[in-house]
């Protein structure tokens, strides 16, 4: 099956998050060409930056012990509170509580690397 334009370029944001006039640049395409790309697939350039953006808060949620803040630095968003509003808005539920329901994990242990020290991660349990 043939990724749609708007999977490629859903996964070029996730990689380098810029702007709708930067991207279209990058891919020889004006703001207006790229929109109705975009368009003709029933989406729009926010919808795939949001979508992006959900998708790897989701990944970050359950596969990292950041902070909300550093999450919400990493997605670009201006504050946490920002950040903390879109995912309610996506998932009807705060950040930390969709952590906290997804994250079946077992508490963070510590790993020795080849150099000696030691790292926190987490290693996911049976399902």
């Amino acid at each position: 099956m043939a990724d749609t334009f708007s999977q490629r370029l859903r996964a070029f944001v996730i990689e380098m998050p810029i702007s709708e006039v930067e991207v279209a640049e990058v891919i020889g395409f004006t703001r207006r060409t790229l929109s109705r790309r975009l368009k003709s697939e029933g989406t729009t350039f926010t919808k795939v930056l949001n979508e992006a953006r959900f998708n790897v808060a989701k990944h970050l949620l359950v596969n990292t012990d950041m902070r909300l803040a550093e999450i919400s630095d990493a997605l670009e968003f201006s504050e946490p509170a920002a950040f903390t509003h879109a995912f309610r808005r996506w998932t009807g539920t705060t950040p930390s509580a969709w952590r906290k329901k997804h994250q079946q994990v077992e508490p963070l242990c510590c790993a020795e690397r080849p150099d000696g020290a030691r790292v926190r991660q987490r290693r996911r349990l049976p399902e």
